[in-house]
């Protein structure tokens, strides 16, 4: 097995600069990442989607803000890892055992899981039909804007995913149904005014969709039930997005006895688990009883934190703030 000062669990947003804080305080670090390539979440979900929330970027396509991350995570020539799914992270011997696709490869003195929202399993409505249209006008998620022109899509959901489908949709589709299931709506106050007054969307709230429809190559209706009047109906639709979250997958935490809250890893405000060594940062962390803001920028931010932290751990005589990189010349 292989050693070093710490394993970075994931190289999305949050796994990237991560990587690239480890260099910066010159950590001898591995970041393990489960797909083929860096970008987690950004290339997984929306690839075509563009970005306006990240510091000194006004606006850039997902795609081509990961492709930068990714060559600023390779700075101080830190490792990245694809297709290296981690199963399991075993405390052993005041270290700990990283077991990737089930062998044993990798022991640490840390550990920072930036995980995302896992492995991208999504939750589902439970109507009937889903399974059975899924990908076949069923989507969980909008990689190509393309496969929605022309077409009228209900959108399931009321969180700021909903809405930024609807908005990366409407230039190219017939008609939008945004249908949640009660009367209030998770998505930032602008997201949510700008859909509002766009002529293609319909809101539907207090509605659950019950059964997805179709001939057996693709999607023809919804029939959704309103929780207020107790009466169903039927809406033609050619495609349905579902977009109500992810679950997290526990597999990498099965002998790593970490407090979680639902899909969150608890964490202190050093980014710190309840257990020494291992810190986690991004969409799956939590500080307890704190609002999550689940941003690019945000991930950073805890990242940061948190690799400075983990300076402090594996070497207790360092200095906790690292310096201004601005000090730097690479």
């Amino acid at each position: 097995m292989e050693d070093t000062d710490l394993i970075i669990v994931g190289a999305g947003p949050t796994g990237m600069f991560a990587t690239f804080c480890a260099g910066l305080r010159d950590i001898n670090s591995i970041t393990l990442e489960s797909l083929g390539t860096h970008g987690g979440q950004m290339i997984e979900l929306y690839p075509d989607k563009m970005v306006y929330d990240v510091q000194a970027v006004p606006k850039m396509k997902s795609s081509e803000l990961s492709d930068k991350m990714y060559e600023q995570s390779m700075l101080f020539n830190r490792r990245i890892e694809f297709d290296s799914k981690v199963t399991d992270i075993i405390p052993e011997n005041g270290k700990f055992t990283v077991e990737v696709k089930n062998e044993k490869k990798y022991t640490a003195k840390s550990i920072l899981i930036c995980g995302g929202v896992g492995d991208f399993h999504p939750n589902k409505i439970g109507a009937e039909g889903e399974d059975n249209y899924n990908g076949k006008g069923v989507y969980y998620a909008i990689k190509s804007v393309d496969d929605f022109k022309d077409k009228t899509v209900a959108i399931i959901g009321g969180g700021d995913s909903a809405f930024d489908y609807q908005m990366q949709i409407s230039p190219v589709c017939k008609k939008t149904y945004i249908i949640q299931h009660n009367n209030t709506f998770k998505a930032a106050e602008s997201s949510v005014d700008a859909v509002k007054k766009d002529s293609k969307a319909e809101i539907i709230m207090n509605n659950d969709v019950k059964k997805i429809n179709g001939d057996g190559n693709t999607v023809k209706s919804i029939e959704i039930f309103d929780n207020t009047s107790n009466t169903s109906k039927s809406i033609d639709v050619d495609a349905v997005v579902i977009a109500i979250g992810y679950k997290v997958n526990p597999s990498i935490f099965k002998s790593l006895p970490i407090e979680t809250n639902n899909r969150y890893i608890k964490v202190d405000h050093n980014y710190k688990t309840s257990v020494d060594g291992v810190y986690a940062a991004g969409d799956m962390a939590n500080v307890s009883d704190e609002p999550k803001f689940a941003l690019i920028s945000v991930g950073g931010a805890e990242a940061y934190i948190a690799i400075n932290n983990i300076k402090k751990y594996i070497s207790p005589n360092a200095s906790l703030f690292g310096g201004h990189s601005s000090s730097l010349n690479l």
